[in-house]
């Protein structure tokens, strides 16, 4: 079912923009009006002091940059690793290379912003192991090609419910742990704060897991660089997690995201229904 995926996938970046891009931005946008009510009322909710007009461009920007985010996972199925280490370009490597010398685990907390696909190549860019959490699919076919995207530049993909146990045996190694910390706990679950002027729960797994490892923490912040490119920004939360009070990781967490969610709004994934 997959294979026609794969061989769009060998169409040019360009080519794939112009013609996949604009038939998925039609459709998504204009034809079958995907999830727009929940668009709307997200970036309404969360930017009570916007206008009608500003929040409907917004969401035209939002369906845009999702359009563009199908291509480049498209893309991502056989893209060849010069390709994508060249749109992929790390900002501030040398703040991960200062922990790699003391031999520090470190954490490395992100949204659902830019195309966080991309950070499959950090293993071919970094000289310590990359690992990221992932929670099983359950459409398994899905599934295997997510897996198989994200980890064919050597990502080590550890799925939730064995992270802690993983991640403990190399607490004494330098590594790199990815954590998409912006999704829904549950219900009743997570650090309660306020995220887009809306009460909000935050995932904070990720915290439990730095101090357990006694791991430093970082920020991961994506900017658009060119049409297909990004930038990795990485800023320092804390390098002494068990020192921090309980829910000031998590929370520094929300606010930073925040602070990038406003900056370029369209890049945030708004079709999620993030506040239940």
């Amino acid at each position: 079912m997959l294979f026609p995926v794969f061989l769009l996938s060998r169409l040019p970046q360009p080519l794939l923009s112009a013609t996949i891009g604009r038939c998925c931005y039609f459709f998504i946008y204009s034809f079958a009006r995907y999830r727009y009510q929940v668009v709307v009322q997200n970036l309404s909710r969360s930017f009570p002091e916007k206008p009608y007009a500003e929040i409907h461009a917004l969401a035209k920007d939002f369906y845009r940059h999702f359009s563009c985010l199908v291509v480049e996972i498209i893309k991502s199925f056989s893209v060849s690793r010069r390709e994508l280490a060249g749109r992929v370009r790390i900002v501030d490597a040398d703040l991960l290379e200062q922990y790699q010398c003391k031999a520090k685990p470190m954490v490395a907390l992100l949204g659902h912003y830019g195309n966080w696909e991309s950070l499959s190549i950090l293993p071919s860019k970094l000289s310590i192991p990359v690992k990221a959490l992932y929670k099983p699919l359950s459409n398994k076919s899905v599934g295997r090609f997510v897996m198989y995207t994200r980890s064919r530049f050597g990502m080590q993909l550890i799925p939730a419910e064995k992270a802690v146990r993983q991640l403990m045996k190399a607490k004494d190694d330098a590594s790199l742990s990815l954590f998409i910390a912006d999704q829904f706990p549950g219900r009743n679950r997570g650090l309660p704060m306020e995220l887009l002027n809306q009460p909000t729960a935050l995932f904070d797994g990720a915290e439990k897991l730095a101090k357990a490892i006694d791991a430093v923490v970082f920020y991961i912040e994506l900017e658009r660089n060119g049409e297909a490119g990004w930038d990795v920004h990485f800023s320092l939360i804390t390098d002494k997690p068990n020192e921090t009070a309980k829910g000031e990781i998590t929370r520094c967490f929300g606010e930073r995201l925040q602070e990038t969610i406003r900056k370029e709004p369209a890049y945030w994934l708004w079709s999620h229904r993030r506040w239940k």
